[in-house]
């Protein structure tokens, strides 16, 4: 029994991945497909698109909407204003040990993730089109990836485009 621990221990090692938070995993069985919205309350894109963000979440209430908050960086209440500043509507996630954005590989914010409640990643990356670097918007935008992902998922259909390239501030591990 020790050698079939040892193994599968070594295993998880090998693979790179840490295993998802408990906590997490439990949240995300609570529907068919969950969208996630990894967000630093300090970050200028967040800030931009958590009211589009929580739109969505009115439109589509079939899949559950949340906001993933990694690390330890603000108090609860900086939190709180940033979601009431912003009209955020969805829960919001406390990743404190960065559990949940090193399994996804969450490199920025505001990064958006389309999972199945496994936590298979069907989609990642922009919400659309947008941004085009740090500080640079469009002022139309014609891509909705994050959109798209969703519509698809829904009729059925396998994701098209399953990564874009989210342009943000760094996710600080």
């Amino acid at each position: 029994m020790k050698k079939l621990s040892l193994i599968l221990l070594l295993g998880l090692f090998a693979c790179g991945k840490k295993p998802m938070n408990e906590n997490f995993s439990k949240l995300i069985k609570a529907k068919e497909h969950t969208v996630l919205m990894f967000i630093a309350p300090d970050c200028p894109m967040c800030m931009t698109l958590s009211t589009p963000f929580s739109k969505l979440s009115e439109k589509y209430t079939d899949i559950q909407f949340l906001v993933v908050y990694s690390g330890k960086h603000y108090e609860p209440m900086e939190i709180n204003m940033f979601a009431t500043e912003t009209k955020l509507k969805p829960r919001i996630f406390r990743d404190y040990e960065y559990e949940v954005a090193h399994h996804l590989g969450a490199s920025v914010t505001p990064e958006f993730f389309l999972l199945d409640s496994s936590a298979t990643i069907l989609y990642q990356g922009s919400m659309d089109d947008r941004i085009l670097e740090l500080g640079s918007y469009k002022q139309q935008w014609d891509k909705h990836y994050l959109i798209d992902a969703i519509e698809e998922t829904l009729a059925g259909n396998e994701v098209t485009v399953k990564k874009t390239e989210a342009v943000g501030c760094v996710l600080e591990y």
